[in-house]
């Protein structure tokens, strides 16, 4: 009797461990195919704003051109928002993995032609608004705190000055050339750091009446 009962109890825990191991399986390859469609859309997403680029120094040559530009430029900053909130949510579970980084560079990457548009609209449509380059550290947890005070910061700015404010973060550590030639130039050594209006560095947490001194909105 006894030894039925364990042979039970064996064969049951053995069913257990074999569907926990599938169900694993079954989770890691939906993870990966859900990354794989991400990369791809952060893709499509990267040479549309080139595209972008490219028709903003082009055809741009009356007001109305203009709005419409500053109109679709402001339009892809929201797209890239909602799909950093998307890469944040899955970066809680999984931070360090390969996919997760190579998410965030590609983001970065999208942020930066955000930023490059912001600047040529600005400059041949006399546009109104400051931008805020945020740099923060992705892998260093010293500054998590510092970073989180920052972040919150910055966010109730943008929600107070709306499109009058371009806020663009960029992760300081993941290794992206475009953003070390930022820092090299700019000679931005720590997080949290703030580029305001591609002149004014300020370094560590500031507060919004610090900023408030730097832009308009």
């Amino acid at each position: 009797m006894q030894s039925d009962i364990l042979i039970k109890t064996t064969a049951i825990t053995a069913i257990v461990f074999v569907l926990g191991v599938l169900v694993g399986i079954w989770l890691d390859n939906a993870r990966l195919e859900e990354i794989k469609e991400r990369l791809t859309f952060m893709d499509i997403e990267w040479n549309d704003a080139r595209l972008q680029s490219v028709f903003y120094q082009e055809f741009i040559n009356d007001s109305e051109s203009c709005e419409d530009a500053i109109k679709s430029n402001l339009e892809f900053n929201e797209k890239i928002y909602r799909e950093g909130v998307e890469i944040e949510r899955r970066e809680n579970v999984n931070k360090f993995t390969p996919e997760i980084i190579s998410e965030k560079r590609r983001y970065a990457l999208l942020q930066l032609q955000f930023w490059l548009n912001s600047i040529s609209l600005k400059e041949s449509c006399n546009a109104n608004y400051s931008s805020i380059v945020y740099l923060y550290s992705f892998f260093n947890e010293n500054v998590k705190i510092d970073q989180k005070i920052q972040s919150t910061i910055l966010t109730d700015l943008k929600e107070e000055c709306g499109n009058a404010l371009v806020l663009i973060p960029l992760p300081f550590d993941l290794d992206v050339s475009t953003i070390e030639f930022i820092k090299s130039n700019y000679e931005i050594k720590s997080t949290p750091s703030l580029l305001i209006n591609e002149q004014t560095v300020l370094e560590g947490v500031q507060n919004k009446e610090e900023i408030f001194k730097h832009i308009t909105c």
